[in-house]
């Protein structure tokens, strides 16, 4: 998992900085995949880290909703 989605993420701050990372790996293994350099536990580790941010974005819109 990426180092800014070790934490929990309460703040907007903190969802920024996380979403941020995200799209940051996609964007790397865009292009390595445009290179037809596919690694299997990279793209498990990005996989880990969207399913962990998707989980945040819900527990953190069930929070706002309720503030």
């Amino acid at each position: 998992m990426s180092e800014s989605l070790r934490v929990r993420i309460d703040t907007s701050a903190q969802m920024v900085s996380a979403m941020r990372a995200v799209q940051d790996e996609l964007a790397f293994e865009v292009e390595q995949l445009s290179l037809e350099n596919v690694h299997i536990g990279r793209i498990g580790g990005l996989v880990a880290d969207t399913e962990y941010l998707a989980r945040a974005l819900r527990r953190f819109g069930w929070l706002a909703a309720r503030g």
